[in-house]
């Protein structure tokens, strides 16, 4: 790991290192460039100083550093057994998209603490979202007032905690038509990136299987048949699929999105 130089002794290590990957892949200099808060003294120092020593510019324009993520209120580590992987998530029945809501409700620079309760609740939240959102058309124009207050939230230091409230904001405004209230969530999202176009405007095919268990519940529930309406609504959600009633209609989705 060293290296004799005009000018010493050379101990690059690993710093060289992503400095020519970033370069390689990102140009010199790119835009953001983030990290943990542990890398401001020394890793992304040297990052710095090595780029403008060999191209004469900055490595990148803009540096965001993270706070730490706990779990369970304490350091997070291999040694303590306390990391988990996405793999990890999906097995306790969590969806990828529940931990990048999880992520959304804390501002990068604040200390965030994972907990399966913590997590539970943003599940929770994203559930409700979609129930709101779910089949709600084809979008038209977005809403221009709520576009700006986002992008204030967004601008000022990524406050996407902040951004979220404002999508919260226009998903619960009745006054909102649906092509109007489709166009701005979707706007949204394109920052979020919780495929909430999935959920607007859903490309499902429900098989033909749920289909014939769906027609059946509404007989049952038609003639007030409300246990075998209730049998029949477990069978449906074990076959992974979410069932939600309105006055006129079942609305039935995949657990997949």
């Amino acid at each position: 790991m060293e290296w004799d130089s005009p000018w010493g002794v050379g101990f690059p290590g690993w710093h060289i290192e992503c400095s020519a990957m970033s370069e390689k892949y990102l140009g010199s200099p790119f835009d953001i460039h983030t990290g943990g808060e542990d890398h401001i003294c020394v890793h992304h120092t040297n990052e710095m100083a090595q780029t403008q020593a060999a191209r004469g510019n900055w490595l990148a324009n803009w540096w965001i550093h993270n706070a730490f993520l706990l779990v369970d209120g304490g350091k997070m580590g291999k040694s303590l057994g306390n990391t988990y992987s996405l793999d990890d998530l999906k097995q306790k029945g969590f969806s990828p998209l529940d931990m990048r809501y999880f992520y959304l409700t804390a501002h990068y620079r604040t200390p965030q603490n994972f907990t399966w309760d913590a997590l539970q609740a943003a599940r929770n939240a994203r559930e409700n979202l979609k129930d709101l959102l779910w089949g709600l058309g084809a979008p038209t124009e977005f809403d221009h007032m709520a576009m700006q207050n986002f992008h204030e939230r967004v601008n000022d230091d990524l406050d996407l905690p902040g951004a979220l409230a404002v999508l919260w904001e226009v998903v619960k405004n009745s006054k909102l038509n649906r092509g109007i209230k489709s166009a701005t969530v979707l706007k949204m999202d394109e920052i979020f990136g919780l495929h909430l176009s999935d959920i607007v405007e859903p490309t499902e095919i429900i098989p033909e299987e749920v289909r014939e268990l769906l027609d059946e519940r509404a007989k049952a529930r038609d003639e007030k048949d409300f246990a075998r309406a209730d049998a029949l609504r477990d069978m449906i959600e074990d076959m992974g699929y979410t069932l939600k009633d309105s006055k006129k209609r079942q609305v039935v989705r995949s657990n997949l999105i």
